[in-house]
């Protein structure tokens, strides 16, 4: 970072992602074509390929202490696979990445469970971006990838994640802090442009852009070329990225040998240390984080709307007014109960209404009327409410989510201020789950649901 005035920041954010994707690849490559001449005396590997996924996936990985998000997809699980993913995660674990996050699933049959029923690893299969191996196993996966991203998915995508995040970022708050990720206007909005140019590719059945750019850039080039933000408006948008990209890398490698490694909250102390690294003072930087983000939450705002016009144009006109209705929070309960709840879109802009607005005799009807719902948004709509009760939290954490496709979830259950000690339990000692399903639920038991919230 540049120490001589604040017109430094903001100037190189997106290229620093590509070069640390590029050195990510390389990295990934390498390895895996070294350990698999020592497991199977070849480099390209038969059956088994090695994709990124998250940020590397989008070509959006940033700097200063990064997971490495990595699937390991497999034909068939045999004992040489197994030898051969254990031996590849502890080679990536010595590269130094904040994590190595390799999921334990990745057969072919797993891929098309999580395509069909999760929005969250169901996202992560479809930012998958092929690295090295079986060709055929490359093409296997992006066939599946085709079949499932379909409009309807893409939707309730784009609306379950718009609402989730209205709350989910109010819960990563730390002593007033803004976390750089997970605040309106944060990196984590870049996934919606990201997610709409997806959907509009759909609609207009157009090929994914080929170009190695970062995926929130080549979303914002589309929108600029129908005309929906002007040159001087990706301007601007661009700069933001790019200041957001490169303050979250500083923190993270300010943090990274601290007790906050891996979190970017923007306190007084890291304001305090950004400036002994060369950053304006802490006044200077908070404002210019407040007026970047601003832009993000502008186009935000302008993808939300295009969205639910999109959907429009496929339900019609009145299905359009109702979603409004039903979403918005200063809709009265009376209007809001006339609005019908078996379209999956409406019922998840229902619950959020109810919910945002404390609407807690519609909430519950609507929580009891979608109890043996196996709709993914749905379901994740009704354990995020803070009016979730902690019988139904009960009944989804100890049912329906520890089905697989819906792990997920049982992280949100347990983030519920609501949840009971007997759901946690139920979750944290089931040895059938992954840790990654069942780590916030141990982290509720034991230090309670404020630092549960605080969990990447």
């Amino acid at each position: 970072m540049n120490g001589n005035a604040p017109i430094s920041l903001g100037k190189k954010g997106l290229k620093l992602c590509i070069e640390e994707t590029k050195k990510f690849d390389k990295i990934i490559r390498e390895s895996y074509e070294q350990i698999g001449l020592e497991v199977y005396g070849i480099k390209h590997t038969p059956g088994i390929a090695v994709f990124a996924y998250g940020s590397p996936g989008r070509r959006e990985l940033i700097g200063g202490d990064s997971d490495a998000d990595i699937f390991l997809i497999e034909k068939e699980r045999t004992d040489r696979s197994e030898d051969f993913r254990k031996t590849l995660k502890e080679k990536w674990e010595t590269f130094g990445f904040s994590k190595v996050d390799l999921p334990s699933w990745g057969t072919y049959e797993d891929i098309e469970t999580y395509l069909e029923k999760s929005l969250v690893e169901g996202n992560q299969v479809l930012e998958t971006r092929f690295l090295a191996g079986d060709n055929i196993i490359a093409q296997g996966v992006l066939d599946r990838k085709i079949k499932f991203d379909s409009i309807e998915r893409s939707l309730e995508n784009i609306v379950f994640n718009k609402l989730y995040f209205n709350q989910y970022f109010r819960q990563r708050i730390k002593n007033g802090a803004l976390n750089l990720k997970y605040c309106h206007g944060g990196s984590r909005d870049f996934l919606f442009v990201y997610w709409h140019d997806r959907l509009d590719r759909i609609l207009n059945k157009d090929s994914d852009d080929p170009s190695y750019i970062p995926r929130v850039e080549s979303g914002l080039k589309r929108l600029v070329a129908q005309g929906k933000i002007k040159e001087k408006e990706l301007n601007n948008l661009i700069e933001a990225i790019n200041f957001s990209t490169e303050l979250r890398s500083d923190v993270l490698s300010l943090n990274k040998l601290t007790t906050e490694r891996g979190l970017t909250f923007l306190d007084n102390l890291t304001l305090e240390r950004l400036h002994h690294i060369g950053y304006p003072d802490p006044e200077t930087v908070r404002s210019y984080f407040k007026e970047y983000r601003g832009r993000i939450e502008n186009l935000l705002r302008l993808i939300w709307e295009e969205t639910i016009k999109k959907a429009g144009a496929l339900r019609g006109k009145v299905w359009e007014e109702q979603f409004r209705r039903a979403y918005l929070p200063e809709t009265k309960e009376q209007f809001r109960r006339k609005i019908p709840s078996d379209d999956p879109l409406l019922s998840t802009a229902l619950i959020w209404g109810a919910s945002d607005s404390g609407q807690k005799r519609l909430f519950d009807f609507l929580s009891k009327k979608h109890r043996d719902s196996e709709n993914w948004p749905v379901i994740g709509s009704i354990v995020c409410s803070p009016l979730c009760n902690k019988e139904t939290l009960h009944h989804f954490g100890t049912g329906q989510l520890k089905e697989k496709g819906y792990g997920y979830l049982l992280r949100v259950v347990a983030r519920n201020k609501n949840v009971s000690n007997e759901t946690l339990k139920s979750i944290a000692k089931d040895s059938k789950l992954e840790k990654r399903y069942t780590e916030i639920a141990k982290v509720a038991l034991n230090l309670g649901n404020k630092e549960a919230n605080n969990q990447i």
